[in-house]
C-alpha cells in the first residue's frame, strides 16, 4: 500500500496523524488493509521513525489502527465502533460553555458499595472501594453531581487532602488515563442527596451517566454522573 500524499515540508506527528486518519476515514485505506511501515512513513513525510511512530500509537490508542510486533499495522476491522468518545475534563466544558466553573468535595473515603454494583464492576462482594461524592458549579450553582466508586490499588496515592481542591477527573487524567471505557445515559430519579446537592426538587428526573472505566485490562472504576435540569451534552469520536 502507498502512503499518503506527501505534504510540504517536514511533517510534525499531529500532521502526520492527521493525514493518516484522513485515508482511514475516506475509505482509502479499508479495514483490514496493512499500512506502510515505519521506516516508509519516515522517508515519506521527511521525519524520524519516532515521530510516525507516535503518530501511528495515537491511532492505535483511538482504535483506528491494530498494532502488532511481528504482523505490521492494519486498520482496524470496525473503527468507528473503537473510537472512543470524547469525554473531556468537568470544569473544562463548564468554562467552554461560558460560565465559571467551581468545585465542593461533599464526601471521600472507602466505603462498601450496595451489593448490586460490586457485580457490575466484576468485583467479589463486600470488596471495600473508594468513594467520592462532590457538585460541580457553574456560576455559583449546582451543575452535576458527581458520584464516583475506584478500586483503591488503581489509585494509590489519591487521599482527602487532594481531592479538597483538586476534582477525580483532573487527577485521574494526570496519574490514570483511562484506556477503555462503557458508558450508560439513562433518566432516573435520584437519590435524596443528590436533589439537595442539585437544589432539585425531591423525584425530579434527573440525567445520569455512568462511566465505567479501565486502564487496559486494569479496573479504574465507576463514575455516577448527575446532571442539573436543562443541561446539553455534546459528544463526538
Amino acid at each position: 500500500m502507498t502512503p499518503p500524499p506527501a505534504p510540504s515540508g517536514k511533517a510534525d506527528w499531529k500532521a502526520i496523524r492527521r493525514d493518516l486518519l484522513g485515508r482511514i476515514q475516506s475509505g482509502v485505506w479499508k479495514p483490514g488493509d496493512q499500512i506502510p511501515r515505519e521506516v516508509e512513513l519516515a522517508a515519506h513525510y521527511d521525519c524520524t521513525r519516532s515521530t510516525v511512530g507516535r503518530a501511528l500509537r495515537d491511532l492505535a490508542t483511538a482504535g483506528f489502527l491494530d498494532r502488532k510486533r511481528k504482523g505490521g499495522t492494519t486498520v482496524s476491522a470496525n473503527p468507528v465502533r473503537k473510537a472512543p468518545l470524547d469525554v473531556p475534563i468537568i470544569a473544562e466544558a463548564i468554562r467552554k460553555a461560558g460560565h465559571v466553573a467551581g468545585y465542593q468535595l461533599l464526601d471521600a473515603g472507602e466505603r462498601l458499595p450496595d451489593p448490586a454494583l460490586a457485580p457490575e464492576l466484576g468485583l467479589p462482594a463486600g470488596t471495600p472501594l473508594l468513594f467520592i461524592a462532590a457538585v460541580h458549579l457553574a456560576d455559583g450553582i449546582p451543575h452535576q453531581v458527581e458520584h464516583r466508586w475506584l478500586l483503591p490499588a488503581t489509585v494509590q496515592g489519591l487521599s482527602r487532602d487532594i481531592l479538597e481542591t483538586t476534582p477525580a477527573d483532573e487527577w485521574l487524567l494526570r496519574n490514570v488515563p483511562l484506556t477503555r471505557a462503557q458508558i450508560t445515559i439513562e433518566a432516573v430519579r435520584p437519590p435524596a442527596p443528590v436533589s439537595d446537592a442539585l437544589h432539585a426538587a425531591p423525584d425530579t428526573p434527573t440525567l445520569l451517566i455512568t462511566r465505567t472505566s479501565w486502564r487496559q485490562a486494569r479496573l479504574i472504576g465507576m463514575l455516577q454522573l448527575y446532571h442539573a435540569q436543562g443541561h446539553r451534552l455534546v459528544t463526538g469520536i
